[in-house]
């Protein structure tokens, strides 16, 4: 019978089937003729097995008509399963015969394919008016012809760990970008490739314009070029102040530029001035890298510097309570920057300081042979008492520092002061630096109790006695502005503040992190610290904090076309006027975040 394996074949076989309906007004080039129908002949064109029994006929089609009528609804079955394959219908085109080498249908229906999806052999039914979608759900996937197993999706390339760490960035898409003077997205990212050209298409988009800021970035495959004007000084727009890039165009036969966020025409200056090409490009572009190049450096003349340049400054403020030496953070903290010391940059003008505080203040004089500690338990109006003298030369006194700060542990090895005065330890330090700028590191390892800034446990009961309950918030709000004005005042004299937070219990890190925020500081947390499983960690990023790249006594401005304005920033900073960002430290891997608003965004400002 058609789609039954014949009489003596194996088990396994695939079924022989008979001849299948001639086409209409076509055929195959090149493919052999069908079998005679009846013959039971194999497909390869063997002759019929002796004593083999002719198959019988196919039974006749059901009666067509309503299922009440005594008639019959044909529904379709899979191959090999009750009666032989439907008569093609009126109209419809024939089946193809089955190429060579492939399996047919009735060999598929219930054997399991590539993944161990089973095929169903049952459930198929529908005529052939179902719906597209029902035809599709039948097909089956199998290997093309030829034969050959499915692809396993294990043997699929992935990308590597290190291709999915790094984003798309221009230099994978070749240098086009770097050619048109675009910035890398290393140093300056977007948060979308292609921008709105005009307000009603950004209003469809509904997609915020922002960028990430890297200015401490390095690339050591393109690095960045430096261009010093000179006497001729740094070209730039007389009225937005835009620095000369690769988008300014010349016109004039290049005595003139204009602007590519004003639109206003500036003069050259006489040593600046250069012949022009027959596309109104300037012939010294190559040879100029503000022009060629999406990101430079620029020589600053001392028009540009407030003060001349300051020796680099390390005050370290830490904490010697109960508490920081029982948790083992006052030893990993004395033996890492014992350690660290000798690696800090600024070569020999780098200069550092030690405070220590608990329920008192303690300096420190390095200017002998010993260091000397003073105390001060004055803490309504704390003092230095010995101005001037809090800060040494590393390079001069650096043993004497080293001894310091190996004796720090076992001078506080057994105190039991509970109570600290971060507060006034902190107006100490802004005291000592103040006249200098430079960096302050705060460890800090219990909640400040006493003097200025003390703060209450606001968990619980707490946040009630504050005036600043968790149903508005005032957990994640400051409890007290202290912290702000004193970190306002320190980035005005260029003071940045690190909080290295080790606490066991409620710290107030939401009042605590004001100082690093304003001052363009970080805030490093470690939760229920603990020497022995925390201890490695704190070192590695105190010591990386300390000797990285990073500049002092920063600004930055970004600058950006016509129909745009800047509507926030984000990061660590003190904003002076409308945007411009004081940053007493900038250090690499530092980023700001801008959003922006308006029409569109044609190129952002360079960060000054």
């Amino acid at each position: 019978r058609p789609g039954m394996p014949a009489a003596g074949a194996p088990a396994g076989m695939p079924a022989q089937r008979g001849p299948p309906p001639p086409r209409l007004g076509a055929s195959p080039h090149g493919a052999r003729p069908p079998p005679p129908a009846g013959s039971g002949a194999p497909r390869s064109g063997a002759p019929p097995l002796p004593g083999a029994a002719p198959p019988p006929m196919a039974p006749p089609p059901p009666r067509m008509g309503p299922p009440g009528m005594g008639g019959a609804i044909p529904m379709m079955q899979p191959p090999g399963q009750g009666a032989g394959p439907l008569p093609p219908r009126m109209g419809a085109p024939p089946s193809r015969p089955s190429l060579p080498g492939t399996t047919p249908p009735s060999a598929r229906a219930g054997q399991p394919f590539g993944g161990g999806y089973v095929q169903p052999a049952v459930g198929m039914s529908g005529d052939f008016d179902q719906p597209l979608a029902e035809t599709f759900r039948a097909l089956t996937v199998s290997s093309g012809p030829g034969g050959g197993s499915v692809i396993s999706p294990a043997e699929l390339q992935r990308p590597t760990p290190e291709e999915l760490a790094e984003p798309m960035r221009l230099d994978t898409r070749g240098d086009s970008g770097r050619q048109r003077g675009q910035c890398p997205p290393k140093y300056m990212r977007m948060t979308t490739n292609a921008l709105p050209n005009s307000p009603a298409t950004k209003g469809k988009a509904a997609l915020p314009l922002g960028a990430i800021i890297k200015p401490m970035a390095r690339d050591d495959a393109a690095p960045v070029a430096v261009v010093n004007f000179g006497a001729v000084g740094v070209v730039r727009c007389r009225r937005c102040r835009t620095y000369v890039n690769p988008f300014v165009t010349f016109i004039d036969g290049g005595r003139r530029w204009r602007c590519n966020v004003c639109s206003l025409a500036n003069d050259c200056p006489s040593d600046y001035i250069c012949d022009l090409d027959e596309h109104g490009v300037r012939r010294d572009v190559a040879e100029r890298p503000e022009l060629s190049s999406g990101v430079v450096e620029f020589v600053a003349p001392a028009e540009y510097m407030v003060r001349p340049p300051q020796p680099p400054v390390f005050l370290f403020v830490v904490e010697v309570s109960y508490a920081a030496v029982s948790s083992g953070m006052l030893r990993c903290v004395a033996a890492t920057l014992a350690h660290t010391i000798d690696h800090l940059p600024g070569g020999e003008r780098t200069q550092v300081g030690v405070i220590t505080y608990d329920s008192t203040l303690h300096f420190y004089n390095l200017h002998g042979s010993t260091p000397q500690m003073l105390v001060v338990p004055e803490l309504d109006e704390p003092f230095c008492p010995m101005p001037g003298e809090a800060l040494v030369n590393l390079s001069e006194r650096r043993d004497v520092v080293k001894q310091l700060l190996e004796k720090l542990p076992s001078m506080f090895g057994a105190t039991q002061a509970t109570e600290v005065a971060t507060g006034p330890a902190l107006k100490a330090a802004y005291t000592v630096a103040q006249h200098v700028g430079g960096k302050v590191s705060l460890f800090s390892a219990t909640r400040p109790t006493v003097g200025d800034g003390k703060l209450l446990n606001r968990e619980g009961a707490g946040g009630a006695a504050n005036g600043k309950g968790a149903e508005g918030g005032g957990l994640l709000a400051p409890a007290c502005d202290f912290y702000k004005t004193l970190a306002v005042d320190c980035s005005k004299q260029q003071l940045c503040i690190d909080v290295w937070a080790c606490h066991s219990a409620y710290a107030d890190l939401a009042t605590l992190a004001l100082l690093a925020r304003h001052t363009g500081g970080s805030v490093q947390h470690f939760p229920a610290f603990s020497d022995v499983a925390a201890g490695e960690r704190l070192s590695r990023a105190l010591q990386h904090s300390l000797t990285r790249e990073q500049g002092l006594e920063a600004v930055m401005r970004v600058r950006a076309s016509r129909g745009l304005r800047i509507a926030a920033f984000y990061g660590h900073f003190f904003i002076r006027g409308v945007d411009l960002l004081a940053l007493p430290n900038v250090a690499r891997g530092r980023d700001f975040g801008r959003v922006r608003g308006g029409r569109a965004f044609r190129r952002a400002g360079r960060s000054e």
